[in-house]
């Protein structure tokens, strides 16, 4: 029987199913691979389906660095119905007959231009916001509403992909935070007749994209065959997107003890006061640290922002390593 590597640390992706949480797909994950510490990024709704980027092991700590990629969605719209919780799973509070709306292609197109860049959303009172420590979406199980703040979110890209009253299909790119739910709701507002989201399909989160995911039933199979870890994408390679600092085992020593080292002499592309880099172990590439570049009277340093104790012993699919390099290319973004 195959297995993973003891102390793996890395990153995969799962396309998940609809019907279930992203914390019950981690769930059945830890009855798999027993005894690795497993976490994920960017939760996705029950009804949401697609990639759900998985860390395992020391990956469990790049959730700050990678939560704020750029998020892809296919959605769509039921519209004429409005619900509670903004989707198909809550209960229906208004519907009306779309034949009576404006829903031709030139309106459609004027509304959905409103919403491209940046935007301010209402978050949902159905949603895991908390309210003095509580979860909104508990108070609005129990019927309660509270004032919340709009919150500011880019709308990357919003193209209509196919009218087919009463439902709408959208091609969605947007910035961490969004709530495709609120989007939804809004379009439907503005169109007059109401929506609702009816599917939702993540495309891509970050670097990460569904061409690499592994349906859920089939990664016990790939782990008991020994395939498994040749989904798992490094984490040096997971943060490809930022430049690349290498160090030796002494410097990566005193690095992992959170400790600040001159850059003078170490191999790196660029050098730049404030600039965040990957550091990794010249002997092996595994990723060492986060780092920020500043400048001292010394002259340029290192300081570690998140440091990590890793091995090298995977590949990477071939989405993210296109992606990883399409991202540095562009600065990140």
């Amino acid at each position: 029987m195959g297995g993973l590597a003891r102390g793996v640390n890395g990153i995969f992706v799962v396309d998940k199913p609809t019907g279930v949480t992203s914390y019950d797909v981690v769930r059945k994950l830890k009855r798999v691979l027993f005894g690795v510490k497993i976490g994920y990024l960017g939760t996705l709704d029950p009804l949401a389906t697609g990639v759900l980027p998985i860390l395992l092991g020391e990956g469990t700590k790049l959730a700050p660095f990678l939560e704020t990629g750029q998020k892809v969605y296919e959605a769509t719209l039921h519209l004429g119905v409005i619900t509670d919780t903004q989707d198909r799973e809550g209960q229906i509070l208004q519907s009306v007959d779309v034949g009576a709306y404006d829903l031709s292609p030139h309106k459609i197109e004027e509304v959905i231009g409103r919403f491209r860049g940046r935007i301010m959303q209402l978050p949902p009172m159905y949603s895991a916001l908390k309210q003095k420590g509580e979860p909104l979406y508990k108070l609005a199980r129990r019927g309660e509403e509270v004032e919340r703040a709009r919150r500011e979110v880019e709308i990357y890209a919003l193209q209509v992909t196919e009218i087919a009253p009463p439902y709408l299909h959208l091609h969605i790119e947007c910035s961490k935070g969004t709530y495709i739910r609120t989007v939804a709701h809004d379009i439907g507002g503005e169109l007059g007749c109401g929506a609702h989201l009816a599917e939702l399909r993540r495309m891509r989160s970050g670097p990460f994209c569904l061409e690499d995911a592994l349906f859920l039933d089939d990664i016990e199979g790939l782990l008991n065959t020994g395939r498994l870890q040749e989904r798992i994408i490094p984490l040096s390679e997971a943060m490809g997107f930022l430049p690349a600092v290498e160090v030796g085992e002494a410097d990566a020593l005193q690095i992992r003890n959170g400790q600040v080292i001159a850059l003078e002499g170490l191999h790196h592309r660029s050098e730049e006061d404030g600039q965040v880099v990957r550091v990794l172990a010249s002997k092996g590439g595994g990723l060492v640290a986060v780092g920020g570049i500043q400048r001292e009277k010394e002259g340029l340093v290192l300081r570690p922002l998140r440091v990590f104790h890793d091995v090298i012993f995977t590949k990477r699919p071939s989405c993210a390593r296109d992606t990883m390099h399409n991202m540095a290319d562009q600065g990140g973004r």
